[in-house]
C-alpha cells in the first residue's frame, strides 16, 4: 500500500510510522549505550557499536522500503519516506553510513527490478539527491542552523516533485500537480516531527548518559564510585562460586593523607586524588577485566578477576613503586612524592558472604598500616607476609 492509497488519515499514518522508527532505533541505542564502559562521553553515531547498529538498522530501512516499492510495482510508492532516510542519514551518520545505505539501497532496485531502465534513472536521482543534500548541508552547516537545514530539505524536495510531474517519465505514470502538493505537504510534516523527534531524543540520551556518569563514576578521580564497587563486587562474588575463576582483590590506602591537606590544602590534596586515579586507569589498562573504584576519601579498590594471588601481589607491587616514584604537582612551583598502603587477598571457596573477603581484604591493609605505611601485605591461606617500601612518607621539593 502506497502512502496516497492510504485513504483513511494517510498524513497520520507517515507521522506515525516515522516517528515509530526513531523511536525504535533510540531504543537500541539507549540499550547500547547503557552497556558501554564510556558512561558520560557524548553521543557519537559515528563511531563504535552505535557507528554499527546505525548502518544495520538503516540499511535494513533502505532494503525493506525498495521491497515494498517493488511489491507495489510503483517507484513513487514510499517515496517520501526514501527520500526522509536518505537526507537523515547524511545528516547525523555522515558519509560512510550514508553511502553504504544507499548502495544497499541500489543493490536491493537491481535485485528486485533487474536492469530496466527505470533502475538506471533511479539510481541517477539518487545520486543527484544525495549530492544535492549532501552540498546543502555542507553550506547550512558553515552558515546556519539546522532548523534552517530542515527547511531547505523542504525546498529541494518540493523541486524534486515539481520536476517528476514536469518531466514526465515514460516509465512512470503522470503525476497530476495535486498528487505533487501532497506528497510535497506529507514531506514537509513528517520532516518536522523526524527533526523534532530526532533532536529531543538525542538530547535526552544525552541528559540520561551524563546523569549515568554522574551517578556511577567519582568527579574527581573519574573512577568508579562506592555504589558500583558494591554492585561489580556482588556480581563477581556470584560469578566465583558458580565458575570457581579466582578473584583478587587490593585495598589501597595513601599514606598521611591528612597531613598533605593540613599541610598543602585540600586543594593539593584533590591534586593527588587525580593523579592516582590517573595511575590506576593505566595501570589496569591491560586487564580488560580489572576495574577500579574510588571507595572513600582517599582509600581505593581494585577487582582482579581471573587474576591469582601470586600475579595480584605482583601487579600491587608494581602498582606501589609506580606511586611511590611518581611527582604529583600541587602549584606551579611545588611538586611532592607520596606513598600508599596496600592490603591483597583473593577470594576462597570458604568465604560463604561477600563481607569476610572484603574484610580480609581490609585486615592486610590495615596490617600495612600498623607497620609502618608503605606496605604490601598479602594474604595467604596459611601465613601473612608483608614486604617493606623505603623512602620517606612525604617529601617534598622545591622548584
Amino acid at each position: 500500500m502506497t502512502q496516497h492509497d492510504w485513504l483513511l488519515s494517510p498524513l497520520f499514518t507517515g507521522i506515525f510510522v516515522t516517528l515509530g522508527i526513531i523511536l525504535f532505533f533510540q531504543l537500541l541505542a539507549r540499550t547500547l549505550m547503557s552497556r558501554s564502559t564510556k558512561k558520560g562521553a557524548p553521543i557519537n553515531y559515528l563511531v563504535g557499536s552505535l557507528a554499527v547498529l546505525s548502518t544495520v538498522y538503516f540499511s535494513a530501512l533502505a532494503i525493506y522500503f525498495e521491497i515494498a516499492a517493488a511489491q507495489q510495482d510503483s517507484d513513487i510508492a514510499f517515496i517520501d519516506f526514501r527520500l526522509l532516510l536518505l537526507s537523515y542519514v547524511i545528516i547525523f551518520l555522515g558519509r560512510r553510513t550514508s553511502f553504504i545505505v544507499i548502495l544497499c539501497s541500489f543493490i536491493t532496485r537491481f535485485l528486485f527490478w533487474g536492469s530496466t531502465t527505470g533502475t538506471f534513472i533511479f539510481i541517477a536521482f539518487s545520486v543527484f539527491m544525495y549530492l544535492i543534500f549532501a552540498l546543502n548541508l555542507y553550506l547550512i552547516r558553515h552558515h546556519s542552523s539546522q532548523l534552517v537545514l530542515v527547511n531547505c530539505l523542504n525546498i529541494i524536495v518540493g523541486v524534486f516533485w515539481l520536476l517528476l510531474h514536469y518531466i514526465r517519465l515514460d516509465y512512470l505514470d503522470d503525476i497530476p500537480l495535486s498528487q505533487v502538493v501532497y506528497y510535497w505537504i506529507a514531506f514537509g510534516v513528517m520532516n518536522f516531527f523526524l527533526y523534532y523527534g530526532l533532536t529531543q531524543l538525542n538530547t535526552e540520551n544525552d541528559y540520561l548518559n551524563t546523569l549515568t556518569h554522574q551517578a556511577t563514576i567519582d568527579p574527581l578521580t573519574q573512577l568508579k564510585n562506592y555504589a558500583v564497587f558494591k554492585t561489580d563486587f556482588t556480581k563477581k562474588f556470584g560469578e566465583f562460586h558458580s565458575s570457581k575463576k579466582p578473584l583478587a582483590m587490593i585495598a589501597l590506602d595513601i599514606d598521611y593523607f591528612k597531613r598533605v591537606n593540613d599541610q598543602y590544602g585540600h586543594l593539593a590534596g584533590n591534586k593527588i586524588l587525580i593523579g592516582v586515579g590517573k595511575l590506576l586507569i593505566g595501570a589496569v589498562h591491560d586487564l580488560p577485566d580489572a576495574h577500579c573504584y574510588r571507595v572513600g576519601g582517599e582509600e581505593f579498590n581494585v577487582l582482579l578477576p581471573n587474576i591469582s594471588l601470586e600475579q595480584a601481589s605482583q601487579f600491587s607491587h608494581d602498582l606501589q613503586a609506580k606511586i611511590r616514584q611518581a611527582t604529583f604537582q600541587i602549584s606551579e612551583n611545588q611538586n611532592i612524592k607520596i606513598t600508599v598502603s596496600m592490603g591483597v587477598s583473593t577470594l576462597h571457596a570458604s568465604d560463604k558472604t561477600q563481607n569476610l573477603f572484603y574484610e580480609r581484604t581490609d585486615q592486610m591493609l590495615y596490617h600495612s598500616k600498623g607497620e609502618g605505611r608503605d606496605r604490601v601485605t598479602v594474604d595467604t591461606e596459611l601465613t601473612k607476609s608483608s614486604t617493606t617500601g623505603f623512602g620517606n612518607p612525604v617529601s617534598s621539593t622545591q622548584n
